[in-house]
């Protein structure tokens, strides 16, 4: 469903309902989702069973290249028997994070990470080859492998210049491609393809204030205007003022629609 124009208004309090949010099974296609109806753990967004699921997935695919094949589940050797890319993706608080993806998932993986600029530094010809790079990026430059939500957030309330940003980007991919000169590794080949976030150039994005009230209680009149990952936008009804939030909070939350007086937003003053 689109983001865009979607509306809620809706009270929450401490004790909402909430329910597991499912997990995708290991499985070669990619439209498949289980979802599920168990109460989550504690505090969490699944239940024992999905994110045990999750957890097995996860270590099977990421830790492959040190694990013997017979170890891998027959849908994760697949998947990792297929070409793949690693990009380094920066985010508008300057961060920079270096990650791997199939081929046909690339650009549906970094907008799911709410990348704001990109670049494929190298193609390899399976997973296997593509996640040992990615270790030594990591263990040799200092590379991280993920970024916070908190400073993805920051980052779009606080944006670094775009050309701040794609210079951090230039230096970090030379230093990977010295990296890759000095070992030899015939599975890998040198690449440099730029991504952006397709919304990047909407001026929407470049006034964007932190939503000040929790997603998961409280009450709630909103609609949501657009999307980077996690990352939603959002504005009252009526209002100009566009705010940013972590889409995460809602997840798995039994919402019922109303006609809710929303609570007051404690820093509206500071907007103008």
């Amino acid at each position: 469903m689109p983001v865009s124009g979607f509306a809620l208004n809706y009270h929450l309090d401490d004790h909402a309902e909430r329910a597991c949010v499912g997990h995708r099974p290991f499985r070669d296609s990619t439209g498949e989702w289980f979802d599920c109806d168990n109460p989550p753990l504690h505090d969490g967004r699944k239940c024992d069973r999905c994110a045990a699921v999750d957890a097995t997935f996860a270590s099977q695919l990421h830790h492959a290249h040190n694990k013997a094949r017979g170890e891998l589940e027959g849908a994760v050797l697949r998947h990792l028997e297929q070409p793949n890319s690693l990009y380094l993706a920066c985010f508008r608080d300057g961060s920079i994070k270096v990650g791997t993806s199939s081929a046909p998932r690339l650009k549906v993986r970094l907008a799911e990470q709410g990348a704001w600029l990109a670049r494929v530094v190298a193609n390899t010809t399976d997973g296997f080859a593509v996640r040992s790079l990615e270790d030594r990026i990591t263990i040799e430059m200092g590379l991280p492998q993920s970024v916070s939500i908190r400073r993805k957030l920051d980052g779009l309330t606080q944006p670094k210049p775009d050309a701040a940003l794609a210079a951090e980007l230039d230096r970090w991919s030379a230093a990977v491609h010295q990296l890759m000169e000095d070992t030899s590794d015939r599975r890998v080949t040198a690449a440099s393809e730029d991504w952006r976030f397709e919304m990047s150039d909407n001026p929407l994005w470049e006034s964007l204030h932190p939503y000040p009230l929790k997603l998961s209680s409280g009450s709630h009149d909103i609609e949501m205007v657009s999307a980077s990952g996690r990352a939603v936008v959002i504005r009252r009804p009526g209002s100009d003022d566009h705010f940013v939030a972590d889409a995460q909070h809602l997840f798995g939350i039994a919402i019922t629609p109303g006609d809710h007086v929303p609570d007051e937003l404690a820093v509206q003053d500071s907007l103008f």
